[in-house]
Order: C-alpha cells, then sequence, then structure tokens
C-alpha cells in the first residue's frame, strides 16, 4: 500500500512500507531518463540517502545510494539551476524550486525513509545476534553431551542460513 507519493521534477518518488519506486512517467522524467522502467529500491538494500531541501529560490533533491552505487554530483543551482548530470542521474529526483509544498513533504518523506533504513539495519545485527546465542546455546548443550555433533552441526547449518 502506497504511503507517500512526491512529484518531482524529473519523475515521482513512490513510497511504500518495504520499498520506495522511482518512476519517470513525468514529461521531463522521460526527457532526463528516456523509456526506462522503474526503479525500485527496498529499504534493507540501501545505504543512505542524500538530502537537499529545496528553498524559495534554489532546488533540492533526494538521492538513494546502495552498495556500489556510482558517485554522481548534484549541482542543485541557485534560481532552480539544475545540472544535467543531476537530472540523468536514475537514482536521484530533483525537488523544484518555487513550490511552498515541496520543502515539507519531502522532508517528511526523507525522515520517513531514514527511519525504515535503521528499522531493516536494527533489525539484521538483532537476528546475526540472536543466531549467534542460539549456536553458543546449542554448543553448550554439546559439551554437556545432551545432543550430538551432527545434532549440532545440523542446528548450526540451520541458523547459519
Amino acid at each position: 500500500m502506497e504511503i507517500f507519493q512526491l512529484k518531482c521534477t524529473n519523475g515521482m518518488l513512490l513510497v511504500y512500507n518495504d520499498r520506495i519506486v522511482i518512476s519517470r512517467n513525468t514529461a521531463l522524467g522521460f526527457v532526463s531518463q528516456g523509456l526506462k522502467g522503474d526503479r525500485t529500491f527496498f529499504y534493507k538494500d540501501l545505504t543512505s540517502i542524500e538530502y537537499k531541501k529545496p528553498s524559495i529560490w534554489a532546488n533540492g533533491y533526494i538521492k538513494f545510494l546502495t552498495s556500489g552505487t556510482i558517485e554522481t554530483k548534484q549541482n542543485i543551482g541557485f534560481l532552480g539551476n539544475t545540472t544535467l548530470e543531476a537530472a540523468k542521474d536514475p537514482n536521484t529526483l530533483i525537488l523544484r524550486a518555487f513550490n511552498k509544498e515541496i520543502p515539507k513533504k519531502s522532508e517528511e518523506i526523507y525522515n520517513f525513509i531514514l527511519k525504515k533504513i535503521e528499522e531493516y539495519k536494527t533489525n539484521i545485527i538483532q537476528t546475526n545476534i540472536s543466531n549467534a546465542d542460539e549456536i553458543m546455546k546449542f554448543k553448550k548443550l554439546l559439551d554437556e553431551g545432551i545432543i550430538t555433533q551432527e545434532e549440532f552441526e545440523k542446528k548450526k547449518k540451520e541458523l547459519l542460513k
């Protein structure tokens, strides 16, 4: 279920509970990206977000970074000027200056996505810790002779998948 939708200069940002989608179904989205399809990012795959809040005088942007993302310089200029690199970057959406609603809504979306990324990262850490704890418990059972080496190895393999 869609939670947020933000119309940007070079595309549309759709925010869901488990992912974000960059859609280029806008006029400038087509001009800057051509016939490329939607780009989906799951929160668990995002490593970071670059965000520059738009103002009355200057465009802003939101860029989604994943492992292996190639950096491009995001020059967002005074009076709404934007470099071609920023407009063509497939992971970047330009947040238009001169629009009173965009700064507040984009910041709300940015904070929501940051929270989601943090939740996924925290969940991964907790899962890894609990698996390690489980293996230690089974090792103790092995040492006490309650389970066999074969049972321990089987359970360890299960937990490490």
